[in-house]
């Protein structure tokens, strides 16, 4: 899917697109914040993440009948599984050496991380959903959709690179100065590898092992 294909395509369902995807996430989160504090039980949380499900189906709405494009034009496509597989772990490498460099410069400067009891109360099946998730609604919304869509509108690359990449580190506030730093190398090496491949089930792949990892493999 050409750039001039995606500016041809693009309309006012496009911004409502680039909305749930800068947004939607955020919103809920702060809703069942609310609701009911930072730690959720099992239930709670699995209502939250259906629904940030949910925004990424409507979002999948939004581009094949409302903008007319295939899901292609966000990097999804049934090709080429092994490349894809071989991609993703080179992808999982090259994170998690970024971040564990990240890690010692925010050692090095005294960066704490912000301290989350999220998981607390939350059961493994549970917490893996999350991590599924994450790698699935987090890489559309972020990458597939935000790079080609503000590459589009902008015609420069780098633009879209920073409209998306520093969002993403911005929403990881909570895990502080540290988090932030770490969020946004890893989210500005997918967006790397996405321009690169043009393959986001790759991308989805690598960003649900590193989180899956730690979060349930290891604990």
């Amino acid at each position: 899917m050409s750039v001039k294909n995606l500016t041809n395509s693009t309309n006012s369902y496009t911004w409502i697109g680039i909305f749930i995807s800068l947004f939607s996430i955020t919103i809920i989160n702060l809703i069942f914040k609310s609701l009911y504090g930072d730690q959720l039980v099992d239930g709670q949380m699995i209502t939250r993440e259906v629904l940030i499900f949910g925004m990424v189906g409507l979002l999948l709405f939004y581009i094949i009948p409302k903008e007319n494009l295939t899901l292609d034009s966000i990097g999804l496509h049934n090709r080429d599984w092994k490349k894809s597989l071989m991609l993703a772990a080179v992808v999982f490498v090259v994170c998690i050496a970024a971040m564990l460099v990240c890690v010692e410069f925010s050692k090095l400067v005294g960066w704490k991380f912000g301290e989350s009891k999220s998981f607390d109360l939350l059961s493994k099946p549970v917490i893996a959903f999350i991590t599924i998730r994450a790698g699935v609604a987090e890489e559309i919304f972020m990458r597939g959709f935000l790079l080609e869509r503000f590459t589009a509108i902008t015609g420069k690359k780098w633009m879209a690179f920073l409209l998306s990449t520093i969002p993403f580190g911005l929403l990881h506030y909570p895990q502080g100065y540290a988090g932030i730093l770490i969020s946004t190398v890893a989210g500005g090496l997918f967006a790397l590898f996405y321009f690169w491949k043009k393959d986001l089930k790759s991308n989805i792949i690598a960003h649900f092992l590193i989180d899956f990892i730690p979060n349930v493999l290891l604990v």
